[in-house]
């Protein structure tokens, strides 16, 4: 029968402490004491999503909540305000409908697949507002000093 404890030779192959070291100085960014880095956009986004992101970074600083980390989140919603501006040109333009013919030649009068498209990118706009915080109620959750003060009748 086997006794316990690893056999010689098996598993992986320790990495050496002065690599491990090396690895973890290679990985770290480098940052400049004083300054916080720049969020910037991805270069995947058109010249309107850049001016998107840019306002939205500027939210971010005026409430003290920019990060480097937040970027790719920033970047997504511009995509999808950019897209939802892009849908309600369209609509103000066609209209919410169309018509078109049934198999029994009668006129059937449908919404546009615009409507949904533009519904489904502004429910991701307000969901990723509020997990930026960029909305009001988000903002009050974490807001301070919004408690009502106890009460006399409290204990009942």
């Amino acid at each position: 029968m086997a006794r316990g404890g690893a056999r010689s030779g098996s598993g992986r192959k320790r990495t050496d402490p002065a690599l491990k070291l090396l690895g973890a100085a290679a990985i770290a960014p480098v940052t400049v004491p004083g300054a916080a880095p720049k969020m910037t956009p991805p270069l995947h986004l058109s010249d309107h999503e850049q001016l998107l992101f840019g306002t939205i970074v500027e939210l971010l600083e005026a409430r003290g909540n920019a990060s480097v980390n937040w970027t790719d989140h920033v970047a997504l919603l511009a995509v999808r305000l950019a897209q939802a501006q892009r849908l309600k040109a369209v609509l103000e333009v066609e209209g919410d409908t169309y018509q078109t013919k049934t198999s029994t030649g009668g006129l059937m009068i449908r919404a546009r697949p615009e409507v949904a498209m533009m519904s489904e990118a502004m429910r991701q706009v307000q969901s990723l507002l509020g997990e930026l915080m960029l909305n009001p109620s988000a903002a009050l959750k974490i807001a301070e000093g919004h408690k009502k003060p106890a009460g006399d009748f409290d204990d009942f």
